[in-house]
């Protein structure tokens, strides 16, 4: 089972949605090459040299787990007749998106703390080395086993085990002397505000977004204020006002009707607020917005 093309130096998975996972003896030197998925790469015998394109070299050996963002291009080296035994595992971030429920965007959170290019120290390289990362060992081989059996359920299988997977090297990353807090914080953060983008309308609390996140609520309201500089309360606030100005100047919705649209059911609270926001009443706004477009 092979799973990917290439075009050049470029490899492409044949199905975004698949996860693939392979075991490598590498008994020779593998040219520098990129790819348009993320790659995990541990290493379970033996040892070598790892480069990144720009000559950032990195000496690896059996335990050390690597993870590579897409378009990172990079090499294997080996010395004869040294080799290494590489177990990996390749994935679209799609399936990420796929696998995170609307109850639970922990998984989500994790992805963005080790994938997004905040997430890397300054000053080192673009991709991620795990020293002495063995715990990642029984995941990854027992995805390796599902994937290569061909029985029912195995897709569905390893898309639990990478959460499992990601979730382990996350930890591994936190508990790291090159644990980057900010880039954690910055994860909670950006989560939370996609996720207050996206269901505005409904009853959103500091504790539902904490538990996403599982994190205490304390924690999730210091880190959201101090990464956004407002609370989630006035971020849904804004979200929600800035919705109802939109369907006041783009819609024919009453002012009740753009305001409920929005999560509002008390029209004076409605009232109140987009005053506050915007320095006019909902009725003004909308007249004033058809003169300017007339």
């Amino acid at each position: 089972m092979n799973g990917f093309y290439t075009e050049g130096n470029t490899l492409y998975l044949n199905d975004t949605s698949e996860i693939i996972l392979q075991k490598c003896l590498v008994t020779e030197s593998v040219a520098l090459h990129k790819h348009r998925f993320i790659e995990i790469a541990y290493v379970d015998a033996g040892s070598g040299i790892h480069e990144i394109a720009g000559g950032l070299l990195s000496q690896i050996e059996k335990g050390d787990l690597m993870l590579f963002n897409a378009e990172v291009a990079h090499e294997y080296r080996v010395t004869p007749p040294g080799s290494l035994t590489v177990y990996n595992c390749l994935f679209d971030p799609s399936v990420i998106d796929a696998s995170v429920s609307e109850s639970d965007d922990f998984i989500r959170i994790v992805y963005d703390y080790l994938f997004e290019p905040a997430a890397h120290e300054p000053g080192q390289p673009p991709y991620i080395v795990l020293r002495h990362a063995e715990s990642v060992a029984d995941i990854i081989k027992e995805m390796h086993r599902e994937y290569v059996s061909g029985q029912s359920g195995a897709a569905k299988m390893n898309a639990a085990n990478l959460t499992r997977l990601l979730i382990t090297i996350f930890r591994l990353k936190r508990s790291g002397k090159t644990d980057n807090v900010a880039a954690y914080k910055q994860a909670i953060a950006e989560s939370a505000k996609r996720y207050i983008e996206t269901y505005y309308a409904g009853n959103i609390s500091c504790d539902a977004l904490a538990a996403r996140a599982f994190v205490s609520t304390g924690y999730f309201h210091r880190i959201f204020k101090e990464v956004t500089g407002m609370t989630p309360v006035a971020y849904a606030q804004r979200v929600r006002l800035t919705e109802a100005a939109r369907l006041l100047r783009e819609t024919a919705l009453s002012v009740r009707a753009a305001a409920e649209a929005v999560g509002y059911s008390d029209l004076k609270y409605f009232y109140s607020l987009f005053y506050k926001a915007f320095g006019t009443t909902p009725d003004k706004y909308r007249k004033t917005c058809r003169k300017t477009a007339s």
